[in-house]
């Protein structure tokens, strides 16, 4: 006998990997908070050592820092938009 999760399974409409609506709204809290974190420190480096143009280190290092914060939160808010609109999100 063929229980009905077995058959589904089999006709792939469920997907055992997803996780579920609030594992999935934590882990977006906390990209949240690394993103919220990473600005911070831009902030904090660009207060503490005030990089100026003339100064090609520190300069350069504050561009990065901010790179960082705007491909995190690129790269977070992408993988999110596409989960909730796939199957790796239980709906």
């Amino acid at each position: 006998m063929v229980t009905l999760k077995d058959f589904l399974i089999e006709q792939e409409d469920i997907n055992e990997d997803a996780a579920s609506m609030r594992e999935t709204k934590a882990l977006e809290a906390k990209c949240n908070k690394a993103v919220k974190m990473l600005q911070d420190i831009a902030k904090d480096f660009k207060k503490i050592y005030k990089p100026t143009t003339s100064n090609a280190v520190l300069y350069n290092t504050h561009k990065d820092f901010e790179d960082l914060v705007r491909k995190a939160d690129r790269e977070f808010g992408g993988w999110f938009e596409f989960a909730y609109d796939s199957d790796y999100v239980e709906k």
